[in-house]
């Protein structure tokens, strides 16, 4: 395994991985979760960096062999060059560029969540989790603010925005998808409609949650869906978005999944 310095190129590379958006097409990660998944699931890696100034425990060594393997090219580099661009406070020692997957509308099954304009990393990654926790099949993410490549997504999410299909899309090319395919389309409203616990999430569904502050384009309202909503008290109007979303996503896996068996 070649050392490389504070100067090469890959380390370069990789402090702009972890601080801009600047490389669509690849996903900075220095977290032993994410690299875990990472190895399950066989997610591309351009690139491995690994410093030589950690002690490791036997199942960290364990993964970093497999994932010597897995990665195209490999590098060892010192701890200093790697506190450049880490953004773990405790990490592993250990970062790695990973390709982001390309999904196809194909693959994105009957249990998609639409998120429509978000603009805050946390409330993504946060929202991923969720997903992937109750069998969710895939995302729209509809003219995205924050970026699927942003490195924070990733973080939040664990890793799992990388391996649930996740298609981009603009707002007429969703809304024509959803529609041509017979998706029942599901807004997140604040005050109208049926409480979340009155519909029945059936069939080839699609639940739409909009933008932190504006919520979702005013157009979905021009073309056929439900309404639903979360009954609050207290002096607010509206949770967060990630909160929403988790509320209202259980209650459909759990009518579509954990009831039935």
């Amino acid at each position: 395994m070649k050392k490389i310095g504070k100067n090469d190129e890959v380390v370069h590379f990789f402090k702009e991985l972890s601080k801009t958006n600047k490389h669509r097409d690849y996903i900075f990660t220095d977290d032993l979760e994410v690299l875990k998944l990472a190895n399950t699931y066989r997610l591309e890696i351009p690139y491995l960096l690994i410093t030589s100034d950690m002690e490791y425990k036997e199942d960290t060594l364990q993964l970093i062999d497999k994932l010597k393997q897995q990665a195209k090219e490999c590098y060892e580099i010192s701890l200093s060059t790697y506190e450049t661009f880490q953004t773990k406070e405790n990490h592993a020692g250990i970062s790695a560029a990973i390709q982001m997957p390309k999904y196809s509308k194909e693959e994105l099954g009957d249990f998609i969540i639409v998120l429509d304009r978000l603009e805050i990393p946390g409330n993504v990654g946060t929202i991923y989790r969720t997903l992937d926790a109750c069998g969710a099949t895939g995302v729209i993410l509809v003219d995205p603010i924050s970026k699927p490549h942003n490195p924070k997504i990733t973080t939040s999410a664990r890793g799992t925005n990388l391996i649930l299909p996740t298609v981009l899309m603009g707002y007429q090319e969703a809304q024509d998808f959803l529609q041509q395919n017979q998706y029942t389309i599901y807004l997140g409203e604040p005050e109208l409609g049926l409480d979340y616990q009155s519909h029945h999430y059936t069939g080839k569904i699609a639940l739409v949650f909009g933008n932190e502050r504006y919520g979702i384009q005013e157009d979905w309202y021009n073309h056929p869906h439900q309404k639903v909503f979360i009954p609050m008290q207290g002096n607010n109007n509206s949770l967060n978005v990630g909160v929403a979303t988790s509320i209202i996503v259980y209650e459909a896996a759990m009518q579509r999944n954990f009831k039935k068996k």
